[in-house]
This record gives structure tokens, C-alpha cells and sequence, in this order.
């Protein structure tokens, strides 16, 4: 089901109209005369990445082949080391670096002699004469280039790999290279099927690209079946699924409709390693926004979506299947976590119920990435806990469960750093609202008696109230005590309020300070001896509304007393 919906992907969007042709970034092109003349070097220009580099222009170039250990040279467009048998680390012997361009020469001769080409002609002198093939060395050195830079060839003004006689010639050696006859596991229909299958560039595998079917020993094996025969596919569908899924994993690729614009991107990065790739059978304007939702949350993007039932539209699509897949590369394979699916329609209305739930500070909304490494060590997207990225992604797409190794990592990290950031407060109430149905406001609830919040409101007014007394200490009862006073609340809290009296008195604004303290207190009956994993959520969400109160705007004065000064502080609502 996954690779037949992938292989109608590619199909619906009409990225298989080019054949054995994939879209490429190409870095270089060599300009090549008759006779095998090296005229010159072109580094291509294309747009510009998120960091404002110029990237590689994006080519239509004939399908790789999805190289693993072995030597084996793609046809016209390759890397240097099988073009010109060079490589900038010089990482292989001088004779390897020779196996690998005579393997890429082979296949240029082959082609022109069964075309007749002279475009082909002129490419496979100039690989031939050491002398122009040096100068081009030369000029490449200089340049300087990557080891993963793809270089094609050009001829009296045209790409080589362009001309109709070559796209006709490598359709049939594409189309050609099944064996034996098989019922396809995809389509049903039986043929050759594909001795292997084209890799993917997947998140963590290998540059070179990984399979997503593959039978690399015994163990996978069974009936006396080898390698692919296990399930085989033929070419057409391995070509038609192992494009949709590089497509859902290209944030660049070329839409073959609109020439000169790409197509939405339809992946959210979840750890360095682990990516979620999605899409429906039908089109839909609310699934191409979910990239920008999660990772950018784009105002414009979140308001369209959270206004859409408001504005008569509904979703395009609503009853068509949505599909996830969950990600993973490895050096030999691409590891599939998890595929799950639901309706268009179902997973708008998730969605929107997410960002709703999000969005009451009046703040532009936070993208998941960023809520997510506030749960990291460090901050650091690397040290998010494994697997957790994931499955809040799918508890949001899906309207799950939420791990509970949010409120853990939240709370422990609100501990470690004795401060509650807006993200964690947004990730503390998401959690505690679905998972315990708990009713918790974006912002002060001075109704809320329960213990956990109301502590964490009476440790951020003592320690305005100390910041006011001392002039901003260097280290607050927060830096000293947050870790203790949020767990062990007994042990913590009759010292610091008898602490406040003696700070209380050195200011004008005392009463002001008592009445925000008698407040508190009154609703709590004693001091607990312990809070739970959720009380200790409570007491940050506690703390970050009632802080963010304090500093937002300057408190009215109470009991006639002089309020103090608001301190200057850039703080965000949850």
C-alpha cells in the first residue's frame, strides 16, 4: 500500500513524465568542442537556501543508479571522481580514481556508438586526451569543488544529457535493465522486475542515497528467493514510488507543470536523523501548509487555517486518505518507523485544534521545532530525546496521546535551569489539557486554587518582591530554590515567606506585595509535602503566568501603598 500510493503520487503530480530522467542540482558544466576541445568550466547558478547561498541549479539529468559500495558509473552526470578521476580529499588511490573514470568512459562509448552522436563523440575524446581532460582538471581545482558536486557535459550550446537521440537511448537502457519474469507486489502486472531498487536521499543514510526495499542478507530472505525476487517490482513502479518519496523529501523540487517553481514541500524534520514526510490522494491547500505550520508557523499560514470554518471553506479533499511516513536513513538502507493514516478533513481539524489551543498570547505562534528543543539539553535540536519528536508529531496530526516524556523533560528541564521559557509553558499546557483534561489558561488565572499552580505564583511574587528589596541580586530564591520549592514544597516555602517579611519592610510598596501574597495564600489550606510529575507542571505554568504578570505592565497599587516599578523584562505569554 505505501509504495502503490507513493508510485500514484508521482503519477497524480506528473513527476514521472520525463522517464528515466530525475531532477538533480548540477554544480558544473564542461564545455566541450570537436575533437574533444576543453573550451571551459560554468558553475551553475540557481536560488538561493534559507541561509542566502546560491545553490547548484536543479537539472533534469538521467536517473542514478543508486551506487552502494561497488564502483559503478552513472551515464553523463556524475561526480569528479568518475568524470575526471579526481576527488578534492583525495581520500582513494591514484589507480582506483582511474577504475572509476574508465568506468564512466565505458559508458559514454557504448552510447555513442550506438547513437552515433557526436555530441557523445566529442565527449568521450576529451576524456580520452590527457592533455584537455589536465586542463580541465586545473580549471576545476581552482574553481574549487565538492566531492558531491555533479558535473554534466555541454556541446555547441546545448546540455548533452538534453538531446532527444541520448533521452531516447537511455529510456531504453533504463526500461532494459530487469531480469526474469515476476508478478509485481505494486501493480500486478507481470514482467521483468528491477535488479535493484533507486535510493532516496534520506535523512541520516548515505549522500549517495539508500534504499527503501532491499534484501542485503539471508537473514531477509526466504523460499530460496535472492535478493529482490522476494518482492519483486518492476521498473516502472520502482521508478514511479522511489520518485514521489524524494519528491516528499525535496524542499527545491521542480513542479513539471509551472516552469521555474517548485512544488509544496510536504516534510517536517524531526531530529537530525528522523524526518516525516506526508500527503493525500487528492490535493488539498491545507496539507501543503503543514511544513510552514510546524516549522516556520507562519501567522498568515496559521490564520488560514484556524479562520477556514469561520470563512465557508471547506477542506479539498476532506474525505481523502492522508498518509504519514516516519523516516529514518541508515548507511545501507532507509528504516521505515512507522506509516500511519487518516482523512484530509480529520487531520485539518487536529491540526487547527493544536494551533487553537497554542494561540492565546496574541504572539505569532510557535513552530514545533522550536517547542521541541526547549525540551532539550542544551537546547540543542540533537539532544531531543529519541523518538520524541515523532510522536508528537503524530499526537497533533492525529489527535494521540501526547508522550508523557514531554511533561517529564519539560518539568526536568524547568528544573535544571530554574527558569520556565515560553515554550516549555506552551508544551507544560498542551500537555496537561489533553492528557488530563485539566482546564489551564494561557495566561494569569487568579481563580485556579490548585496547589501546584498556586505555589509556583507565590515563588515568582517572592521573588519580585526580593529583586525589589536587594536591587536585582545577582542570584534570586529562584536560582537557589526553584528545584526544591517544586517538589518538596513543606521543606521550601515557610522559610521564604517568613523571608519576605524582612524584605517587605525595606519597601514603600510593602502592602502591595502582602495583598498579592495574602491572595495566594488563602487558597491553599497547608504547605504539600510532595507535588506529582503534573503538580510540578502546574507550578511552573504557575510561576511563567504570574511572573509574566508582574513584569508585562505596572501592577495597580493596593491598600493605598505605592505598586512597584515594573522591571524591563522581554517576556512572552504561553
Amino acid at each position: 500500500m505505501i509504495l502503490r500510493s507513493l508510485r500514484d503520487l508521482a503519477v497524480r503530480e506528473g513527476l514521472l513524465k520525463e522517464g528515466a530522467y530525475q531532477p538533480k542540482a548540477v554544480a558544473w558544466v564542461i564545455t566541450v568542442g570537436r575533437e574533444g576541445r576543453f573550451l571551459g568550466l560554468t558553475a551553475t547558478v540557481g536560488e538561493e537556501d534559507a541561509r542566502g547561498r546560491r545553490r547548484p541549479k536543479t537539472m533534469h539529468i538521467p536517473r542514478r543508479k543508486g551506487r552502494t559500495s561497488k564502483a559503478e558509473a552513472d551515464f553523463l552526470v556524475d561526480k569528479s571522481e568518475y568524470v575526471l578521476g579526481i576527488e578534492p580529499a583525495a581520500k582513494r588511490k591514484a589507480e582506483d580514481l582511474k577504475a572509476r573514470r574508465l568506468l564512466f568512459l565505458q559508458e559514454v562509448r557504448k552510447a555513442a556508438e550506438a547513437t552515433g552522436e557526436a555530441a557523445l563523440g566529442a565527449v568521450a575524446r576529451f576524456l580520452e586526451e590527457d592533455g584537455e581532460r589536465e586542463r580541465c582538471e586545473a580549471e576545476v581545482e581552482r574553481e574549487g569543488y565538492k566531492g558531491n558536486d555533479l558535473f554534466a557535459f555541454e556541446y555547441e550550446g546545448r546540455l548533452v544529457h538534453e538531446l532527444a537521440g541520448i533521452r531516447a537511448y537511455y529510456a531504453g537502457e533504463w526500461q532494459g535493465g530487469g531480469e526474469g519474469e515476476a508478478q509485481c507486489v505494486v501493480c500486478g502486472r507481470t514482467g521483468p522486475g528491477v535488479d535493484k531498487h533507486p535510493g532516496v536521499k534520506a535523512p541520516g543514510g548515505s549522500t549517495s542515497g539508500v534504499a527503501l526495499v532491499s534484501f542485503n542478507a539471508e537473514a531477509f530472505e526466504s523460499y530460496g528467493w535472492k535478493r529482490n525476487e522476494n518482492a519483486p517490482v518492476c521498473r516502472e513502479c520502482a521508478d514511479g514510488y522511489t520518485t514521489g518519496l524524494s519528491r516528499l523529501l525535496s524542499d527545491r523540487w521542480p513542479d513539471p507543470i509551472n516552469k521555474g517553481q517548485v512544488l509544496a514541500r510536504r516534510y517536517v524534520r524531526l531530529s537530525p536523523d528522523t524526518t516525516a514526510v506526508y500527503w493525500a490522494e487528492e490535493e488539498s491547500a491545507a496539507v501543503d501548509l503543514f511544513a510552514e505550520l510546524f516549522e516556520a508557523a507562519g501567522p498568515e499560514a496559521v490564520k488560514a487555517l484556524l479562520t477556514a470554518p469561520w470563512a465557508g471553506r471547506a477542506p479539498a479533499g476532506g474525505a481523502a486518505r492522508f498518509y504519514c511516513l516516519i523516516l529514518s536513513g541508515a548507511e545501507g538502507r532507509a528504516v521505515l518507523r512507522g506509516m500511519h493514516r487518516g482523512t484530509v478533513e480529520e487531520v485539518e481539524g487536529n491540526v487547527r485544534e493544536y494551533f487553537q489551543g497554542m494561540d492565546g498570547s496574541g504572539e505569532a505562534p510557535l513552530p514545533l521545532k522550536r517547542l521541541l528543543r526547549s525540551l532539550a539539553v542544551q537546547g540543542k535540536w540533537k539532544n531531543i530525546p529519541p523518538g520524541l519528536s515523532g510522536e508528537v508529531f503524530l499526537a497533533i496530526l492525529f489527535r494521540r496521546r501526547f508522550p508523557r516524556e514531554v511533561l517529564s523533560a519539560a518539568v526536568a528541564r524547568c528544573r535544571a535551569e530554574r527558569r520556565v521559557s515560553r515554550e516549555r509553558a506552551a508544551m507544560l499546557r498542551a500537555h496537561l489539557a489533553r492528557e488530563k483534561g485539566w482546564e489551564v489558561n494561557v495566561s494569569l488565572d487568579k481563580d485556579d486554587k490548585r496547589a501546584g499552580y498556586r505555589l509556583g505564583r507565590l515563588l515568582a511574587v517572592l521573588e519580585r518582591l526580593q529583586a525589589d528589596a536587594q536591587g536585582n541580586p545577582n542570584k534570586t530564591i529562584v536560582d537557589r530554590y526553584y528545584g526544591a520549592a517544586s517538589t518538596r514544597p513543606v521543606v521550601v516555602f515557610p522559610a521564604l515567606v517568613r523571608l519576605a517579611q524582612h524584605h517587605a519592610a525595606k519597601l514603600r510598596s510593602a502592602g502591595y506585595y502582602q495583598a498579592r501574597l495574602g491572595e495566594i495564600v488563602e487558597g491553599l489550606s497547608e504547605f504539600p509535602a510532595t507535588l506529582t510529575l503534573e503538580e510540578q507542571g502546574l507550578f511552573a505554568l504557575g510561576y511563567y503566568h504570574q511572573r509574566q504578570d508582574l513584569y508585562r505592565k505596572k501592577p495597580e497599587a493596593a491598600q493605598g501603598e505605592a505598586a512597584p516599578e515594573a522591571a524591563e523584562e522581554t517576556g512572552e505569554a504561553a
